[in-house]
């Protein structure tokens, strides 16, 4: 077989995590190749148009692919707060995808798009390489040490680790779904409109001093609700076929865009035949839910539907069991860790399994996020980020959402990289030297010291 390459960490999946872990690694010196089964670099803050970060980014990396974004134009700098938290402030995705592209380049990272991880290699426990599929054929990939930010455990599963999928009552996960956006939106009559009807209103967070323009509310709007108003059109004989009983919008970087978040297709991101079907299901929950917003909501009468995004949302798959398991009670408790690696304020964010309703779960200041959840049990040489972290599933709504994923892939670059240059596993990186680089990079690590 063809070697494709040998490296010092290789990282699979190019979303939140994957491109944070790899530009985190890259700039501590190592020898980087970045793997990714699509075209597309971001994941679904670039091609889900993803592009609200669920809690409050802690410093590193992503605040730095924002803050690059605001210099031009396509973030909102402003700390927002909503009933379940304070969260960063939006960007525009194509804007993201530009600032990302930046950052990768300037570390010297290589890319590989439309590769898919098939196999792995092992010498006992020890992950050694990778078989990948392109359009070359299969070839292999070497490296000291791996990062599985796939989102899927793709690489952990395929190397033996213990998995966890879905509720342990019935193995169901949140489903999955796909923003759409709209243009040329009356953003203050929708805002005038869901205010006059406030008992439907579960959240609205606009700026207090806008004016009556819609560049006044550009990437500054969050609303949900319109729970009974959905009612009240099904009662009117329209046909409802999203099984969701809300919805959320918020503003994009063009005035009157907004991006809508309502479609939900209930099954296994895992199933092949399942995400075909989502794809089309989905399209056709967007177009249901445009006509409503059409008929039923001021604001959209004169609307133009855009684009479903093109990148399929993914909430949950697999989650990989690690030498720690994040639980509920730990993040509801906003729990400290002495091996922490960030401090998470993300809501409990559940969209519920086989049914229509969803809770977003306030945490307080928040908790810590032990390295030990990077750390695949009995595998050595792989470190996991992103959404397939260990934890239980309902610490998985929070865990799932930007910020940890963002955190996640910060740390397990650095331990990736430091455990590269010293021969040793990423497991025997002192925790400490991990910690005092995420500090002096300002990130808050919720641990007791903090």
């Amino acid at each position: 077989m063809k070697l494709f390459g040998s490296y010092d960490v290789v990282v699979v999946g190019a979303g939140a995590s994957g491109t944070v872990a790899s530009i985190r690694a890259g700039r501590e010196g190592a020898r980087v190749l970045l793997l990714e089964g699509s075209g597309v670099l971001g994941g679904l803050v670039t091609g889900g148009r993803l592009t609200k970060p669920t809690g409050l980014i802690n410093a590193g990396i992503f605040q730095e692919l924002i803050d690059r974004c605001a210099a031009l134009k396509g973030a909102d700098p402003t700390v927002r707060e909503s009933y379940w938290g304070r969260y960063t402030g939006a960007f525009d995705a194509e804007t993201m995808q530009r600032v990302i592209i930046e950052l990768i380049e300037e570390a010297g990272i290589e890319i590989l798009l439309r590769a898919q991880v098939t196999d792995v290699v092992k010498e006992d426990n020890r992950l050694s390489g990778l078989i990948i599929m392109t359009k070359s054929g299969a070839q292999l990939v070497l490296s000291k040490t791996f990062i599985d930010a796939s989102g899927d455990g793709d690489v952990a599963a395929l190397a033996g680790a213990e998995v966890m999928v879905g509720r342990p009552s019935d193995g169901l996960v949140q489903p999955i779904t796909s923003y759409f956006r709209l243009l040329n939106v009356d953003v203050p009559a929708l805002i005038a409109d869901a205010k006059s009807d406030a008992d439907d209103l579960w959240e609205l967070v606009a700026p207090a001093n806008a004016g009556p323009r819609n560049e006044d509310y550009v990437m500054a709007v969050l609303l949900t609700g319109f729970t009974k108003r959905i009612e009240r059109a099904k009662a009117d004989g329209f046909d409802w076929i999203v099984p969701k009983n809300h919805i959320t919008m918020k503003t994009g970087l063009i005035p009157g865009e907004i991006s809508v978040n309502v479609t939900r297709f209930h099954g296994s991101g895992l199933d092949e035949r399942v995400l075909s079907r989502a794809e089309i299901e989905i399209r056709k929950q967007a177009y249901c839910a445009f006509d409503f917003l059409k008929r039923y909501v001021r604001g959209f009468e004169n609307s133009i539907f855009l684009e479903v995004a093109p990148k399929l949302g993914i909430r949950e798959t697999r989650r990989v069991l690690g030498r720690y398991l994040l639980t509920e009670a730990d993040v509801r408790g906003q729990a400290r860790f002495d091996d922490a690696i960030g401090l998470c304020n993300s809501p409990v964010d559940v969209h519920e399994p086989g049914g229509d309703r969803a809770i977003m779960d306030n945490v307080g200041e928040g908790y810590g996020i032990p390295f030990r959840c990077l750390i695949p049990e009995g595998i050595e040489g792989l470190l996991v980020a992103g959404r397939c972290i260990s934890v239980d599933e309902i610490a998985f709504g929070s865990t799932r959402n930007v910020p940890a994923c963002a955190m996640t892939g910060e740390a397990a670059a650095i331990a990736a990289a430091n455990a590269a240059a010293a021969g040793i596993m990423p497991s025997a990186v002192n925790i400490t030297e991990i910690q005092d680089r995420l500090r002096a990079l300002g990130v808050t690590l919720g641990s007791p010291a903090d």
